[in-house]
């Protein structure tokens, strides 16, 4: 799996997470400018006809990029509503997504269509009109973890911002996330204790990587006696309890929880900015160092 924390690039962007975009040949066009713009802005990103080569196994191949991808941007049109490749690409990916119990499957939109079954509960980004492209392109970066930097900005701007205390960019791009809604249809009784609901509760916007464990961090020890179970799932924080304590108990917790997973990555990415920077700054020192001692040499 590659890897998705925060680290400073010597050139623009953040490089902290990876996508495989499945698509139709069809929509090739589209999604080579889309591919082009994510790497760009630090992301890997795992496209077909760069990836595979004459002889390789369509299946194991395609399955093994699924695998190591932190995420599948599904790109929906009417061509790859009808493509049996990008509906076995979106099965893969969304048993990968059940498995881990974290959003993985993201759905792009760019031409009116009718949206597969297995996405219909799933926000989806509007890419259907030429103008919608950088609002709903900046929402998908925010979503891969990516708190973008203004082009070709040096990465310096950012460390001085934190040597001198105030809000890094990063902080002042990122929005926190909250919980804004029960989700009724999602909502189902518990198949073991017939007492217990699993209530899905709507966020404001898909976790990005390192927010999951910040939440599940911040519920680690229980702070009163009617504590339950909670989890993130997707889009949505999830609470197995009787429906008559979510207004008295639960849902004053899940939002204090909330908060203090936003403020728990916030605080993580700052220590890795700093981290990065320090080694920055070393390996800057070092290479004095070695220059000086160098200059001093002399040849006749």
């Amino acid at each position: 799996m590659l890897t998705s924390i925060l680290l400073v690039s010597t050139n623009k962007e953040y490089v902290i997470s990876s996508v495989f975009l499945s698509h139709s040949s069809k929509d090739k066009l589209w999604v080579r400018v889309l591919a082009e713009r994510l790497t760009a802005d630090g992301v890997v990103v795992w496209l077909d006809e760069a990836e595979l080569n004459i002889g390789d196994s369509l299946v194991e191949k395609i399955a093994s990029g699924i695998e190591k991808m932190d995420f599948v941007a599904a790109v929906i049109s009417e061509n790859s509503v009808a493509s049996r490749w990008v509906q076995k690409e979106l099965n893969l990916a969304m048993t990968k997504e059940i498995k881990g119990r974290r959003v993985t499957v993201l759905p792009l939109l760019i031409s009116d269509c009718t949206v597969p079954k297995t996405l219909r509960d799933k926000l989806y980004a509007d890419f259907r009109s030429p103008d919608s492209f950088e609002p709903e392109y900046s929402k998908l970066l925010r979503t891969l973890g990516i708190m973008k930097q203004t082009r070709h900005a040096p990465s310096q701007a950012v460390t001085t911002q934190i040597d001198k205390g105030s809000p890094t960019e990063f902080e002042e791009a990122s929005e926190d996330i909250r919980i804004i809604g029960v989700v009724k249809e999602r909502t189902q009784q518990d198949r073991q204790y017939s007492g217990l609901f699993d209530v899905y509760l709507q966020l404001s916007a898909y976790p990005p990587d390192g927010w999951e464990q910040c939440f599940l961090k911040a519920r680690e020890f229980p702070r009163h006696s009617m504590w339950r179970e909670a989890w993130v799932e997707g889009d949505c924080v999830v609470v197995k309890c009787a429906l008559d304590e979510i207004e008295r108990y639960h849902l004053h917790d899940l939002k204090e929880d909330v908060a203090t997973a936003n403020k728990g990555l916030k605080q993580a990415r700052i220590r890795q900015l700093e981290a990065d920077e320090r080694s920055r700054k070393k390996a800057e020192e070092e290479q004095k160092k070695r220059d000086a001692i160098l200059d001093r040499l002399k040849f006749d």
